[in-house]
């Protein structure tokens, strides 16, 4: 195994524990008590949400769909580092548009369509 593979795998890990934390969300969407998505902010508050069940099934829906676009931007890394640097580019510029898409999603989508109106 050559260590581009390696790289590709410990990539491909991290992105299953994002699918697995979906997983978790959508096992787990009718507790009645939302999930958070920052690690730095607390999840919004029962009584501020419209729907909890729907909201955790759409943080879940948008965890696993980030484990999978992550695992993609990894890709790059399989074609054995004839071109670290388009490598490194791919992966750094994908990765930081990830996330941006990621809060996107989340802030504009989720959050706007379950947050009740004041």
């Amino acid at each position: 195994m050559t260590e581009m593979t390696i790289a590709y795998l410990i990539w491909l890990a991290c992105a299953l524990l994002f699918v697995v934390l979906g997983v978790i969300d959508l096992i787990h969407a009718g507790k009645g008590k939302p999930f958070g998505f920052y690690n730095i902010s607390p999840p919004p508050k029962v009584e501020t949400l419209t729907d909890v069940t729907a909201y955790n099934r759409a943080v879940g829906k948008l965890l696993i769909a980030a484990g999978v676009v992550f695992a993609l931007i990894g890709l790059p890394l399989l074609f054995n580092g004839d071109n670290a640097a388009l490598i490194v580019l791919v992966g750094v510029l994908g990765s930081i548009a990830w996330v941006i898409g990621m809060v996107l999603v989340y802030e504009l989508g989720i959050l706007k369509k379950y947050r009740k109106k004041r």
